[in-house]
């Protein structure tokens, strides 16, 4: 993957949705970041606070990519509507342009189905997709998606947070188990790090088995060139979706060859 990539960084309650590819410091990175990182242990109820929308995002349609590093661009487009009587939608879609149709037909048909997947789980919630900032390298996309689902009357919504990571090369998705040459030994060196830092963040905080070496705990990930930031979902509402950085030298020897130098760059 290259330059690059479109991190989450989820931190703290209020629920702060930041985006962009500097991790937080908190996160064993440094950097500017667009967002606020906050720490607390309350949440305001869901209708008390609009749904977490990421810093910077647009509210109209508008085209995104770094100043000229890639051929590719990203235009957010928005959507609402029913999904059944009971149940509506707003999603923000990323949708990308650019030379190699193959490559731009895969990735937002995999978009497509990820939004899709998530109006399939609604059932008389109102959901509520945000985009990330997208960041669009010479050779990766990396999109995030923050947002939730709200039942009516209920006591808090139902938190979203996702990342996806496309390799612009073929239009294919990376997942955690085509980043490692052993998915086993990557999530055991991924393991010490998250909770470590989810231990600081909430010393007393019930994160239970979520940084736990299974992938079903890593499937939430984006990359940039400082590291693969992990993303939390499976927590407390009180704590909120967290991310998590894990520098590239905290996985060296773990990562393919053949996409080590594609995911920092």
């Amino acid at each position: 993957m290259t330059a690059a990539v479109a991190c989450v960084l989820l931190l703290g309650a209020p629920l702060a949705l930041v985006t962009g590819c500097q991790p937080s410091s908190g996160s064993g990175g440094s950097g500017k970041s667009t967002g606020t990182h906050t720490h607390a242990s309350t949440r305001t109820t869901p209708r008390d606070k609009p749904p977490a929308v990421p810093a910077g995002q647009p509210n109209s349609p508008t085209t995104r990519a770094p100043g000229g590093s890639s051929a590719y661009r990203i235009t957010i487009r928005n959507e609402r509507g029913a999904i059944e009587p009971s149940a509506s939608y707003t999603a923000q879609v990323p949708v990308l342009a650019g030379p190699d149709a193959t490559v731009v037909r895969r990735v937002n048909a995999a978009i497509a189905a990820y939004v899709d997947q998530e109006k399939a789980h609604t059932a008389h919630e109102t959901l509520t997709l945000t985009a990330g900032d997208p960041h669009v390298g010479t050779r990766v996309l990396a999109l995030s998606f923050g947002g939730d689902r709200y039942p009516p009357g209920a006591a808090h919504p139902s938190e979203l947070a996702s990342g996806l990571v496309f390799d612009l090369r073929t239009g294919d998705r990376v997942t955690i188990e085509d980043v490692f040459t052993s998915t086993d030994a990557g999530l055991r060196r991924l393991e010490p790090v998250v909770r470590a830092e989810l231990e600081r963040r909430f010393p007393d905080g019930p994160t239970g088995g979520v940084t736990d070496p299974l992938p079903a705990n890593y499937q939430q990930f984006v990359v940039n060139p400082k590291g693969l930031v992990v993303i939390v979902t499976e927590l407390p509402y009180v704590l909120g979706p967290q991310s998590v950085l894990v520098p590239w030298n905290s996985l060296d020897g773990l990562v393919r060859p053949e996409l080590a130098e594609i995911l920092r760059s």
